[in-house]
């Protein structure tokens, strides 16, 4: 276990501020937001210690900004410091991992008992449950070693993202609720990760509900045993929540899910829908005006980005946005996928709660992501985690067993596991250099690679203007600006008229730093105002910076 913590140690914190190559919007605002709380206690908008961070009117949850406080106290902002909690939680997750499987099964001691007096129970059910019961501290530690190595834990572990936290609350919350059936406290532990979670990352508002229900509803009659533990927990869970139930029914909030929803442009989704809708009223066919409704559609919508998420072309080839995975990998690793598939077979044979739970856990974890756009979706999804890492540990370990007890064909199982056990090495460096060494070459232009030199350029160059006009055609300039030149947080919430509605809405300036689209030729070059764009907009009269492709990524000229 020391070595799989060491090992989820340093590939989490290993040049963790340099790969990626750069932070992306969302570490940049929750950085700077961070910022802001820590110097004057309210946001980019001047909201005093928001419940929630407006940002680029996508809504964030606020708890990745607060849990940032301490290392941009301790180190300044910079990227390092803004990341660290994810890589921290990371660790964590892997640790929790290992405690939540080991938890899980324990519960199941006395599963081989209720399974013999059962008349029905079949040899086979009670072979798997002793299996488990043997095997557990295998499987455990198997379980967390998978998740330090997993390329999907590691992508987001090493970001800046809310989902990561979001993920090693959940972890945390249902292993302390198998603590809590034996020990006091650690139920009330359990209902405060539930309730935290809450604050992590959106999909959370939706998963962690179900889980719950999922985990009262196989362990009713342990929790009904002890029904006031139970119900100091729920009272203390309910206490931390109940801040966020504003939020829930602010409508601007709503605009989070409007614009990631699929449904949300009706009139492109319905239009075949209304069409056959009119053909089929014109036809008298009363099957079509059936299966050619609007609510049909809606739900084959939904069911398809549902289904979507257990692809394994997705899982083990592709993945989805390049900032969600290495260059060249999907989100597992290639070699994973026969012990997975084996690992659900085996442990599928099991039919004890542990088994319930696992499996509702992994078909529970896409629903908060089948409605919104660009399904399959790495980060919505990354609830998953661990159930990939556990099926994959119990199909491991059931070979390895398989291998022990043989004796006829125990060579050649080693011979074929020796051969397979090279493709698991070669797959693994093979991530490493995709990972470590190529991705920032590749994919620096999704990391919003550039910001950083301009911004430098502009520090040194200050003197020589009187205005800096930076174009909005590139990504959200504004808050790479106030990133990389941790600008005070006072002075922009006093200059930048955020309570009063300017800056806020418009975006346009603070200090000498103007944001604006711009039309070159239109523009008055009298060497005091230096122009920051794109390639196309701005002649690179005095820099061009690129990507570490080569190709032209921000340009700079008067």
């Amino acid at each position: 276990m020391i070595l799989i913590l060491l090992a989820a140690a340093v590939l989490r914190f290993w040049q963790l501020g340099s790969i990626p190559p750069s932070p992306d919007w969302d570490e940049a605002a929750l950085g700077y937001n961070a910022y802001s709380i820590l110097v004057t206690g309210r946001d980019e908008y001047g909201t005093k210690f928001p419940l929630v961070l407006r940002s680029f009117d996508d809504y964030k949850p606020p708890l990745y900004a607060y849990l940032a406080i301490p290392s941009i106290a301790l180190f300044g902002l910079n990227t390092w410091s803004v990341r660290l909690p994810s890589a921290v939680a990371g660790v964590l997750a892997v640790v929790g991992t290992y405690f939540l499987v080991m938890e899980l099964f324990q519960v199941q001691k006395g599963a081989i008992r209720q399974l013999a007096d059962k008349a029905q129970s079949s040899k086979e059910a009670i072979h798997h449950s002793s299996f488990i019961i043997h095997h557990s501290n295998s499987i455990a530690l198997v379980s967390a070693m998978l998740l330090a190595l997993s390329p999907w834990h590691l992508q987001f572990s090493r970001i800046a993202f809310e989902a990561n936290i979001g993920l090693t609350l959940n972890i945390w919350a249902i292993a302390f609720f198998f603590f809590g059936l034996k020990k006091k406290g650690a139920m009330i532990a359990s209902a405060s990760c539930f309730a935290l979670g809450l604050y992590a990352y959106h999909s959370e508002r939706i998963f962690l509900p179900l889980i719950v229900c999922l985990l009262a509803y196989l362990y009713r009659r342990e929790l009904l045993a002890a029904k006031k533990k139970v119900l100091i927990s729920s009272i203390v869970g309910i206490i931390i929540a109940v801040p966020l139930i504003p939020v829930f029914f602010n409508q601007t909030t709503l605009m989070r899910f409007r614009g990631t929803s699929s449904l949300a442009d009706q009139t492109g989704l319905l239009a075949r829908s209304v069409a056959k809708l009119a053909e089929d009223q014109k036809n008298h066919n009363p099957l079509g005006i059936i299966f050619d409704n609007r609510r049909i559609v809606w739900a084959k919508t939904i069911l398809d980005g549902y289904l979507s998420h257990y692809s394994l072309r997705w899982l083990f080839l592709t993945g989805d946005n390049d900032r969600h995975h290495a260059p060249g990998m999907g989100l597992l690793y290639l070699w994973e996928l026969p012990f997975l598939l084996y690992g659900i077979y085996q442990f599928a044979k099991t039919g004890n709660r542990a088994a319930y739970l696992i499996f509702g856990w992994f078909l529970i974890a896409p629903i908060a992501a089948s409605p919104t756009s660009e399904t399959p979706h790495a980060i919505r999804s990354i609830v998953f985690l661990p159930t990939f890492q556990i099926f994959t540990a119990y199909g491991i370990v059931s070979v390895c067993q398989l291998i022990h007890v043989s004796k006829f064909t125990k060579r050649l199982y080693l011979i074929m596991f020796g051969i397979y056990a090279i493709f698991i090495v070669f797959n693994f460096v093979q991530y490493l250099d995709l990972y470590f060494v190529q991705m920032n070459r590749e994919f620096s232009r999704c990391w919003q690679y550039g910001y950083q030199e301009a911004v430098a350029y502009t520090q040194l160059n200050r003197a020589r203007y009187k205005k800096i006009v930076v174009s909005t055609k590139l990504e959200q300039p504004h808050m790479f600006f106030l990133y990389f030149l941790k600008y005070d947080p006072v002075k922009y919430l006093a200059e930048g008229g955020t309570a009063s509605g300017g800056f806020a809405e418009n975006r346009n300036r603070f200090d000498i730093y103007e944001f604006r689209p711009i039309a070159w030729n239109q523009e008055i070059h009298d060497f005091s105002t230096l122009y920051i764009g794109t390639p196309r907009e701005v002649p690179p009269t005095l820099k061009l910076i690129n990507y570490l492709d080569g190709s032209p990524a921000i340009s700079l000229g008067e």
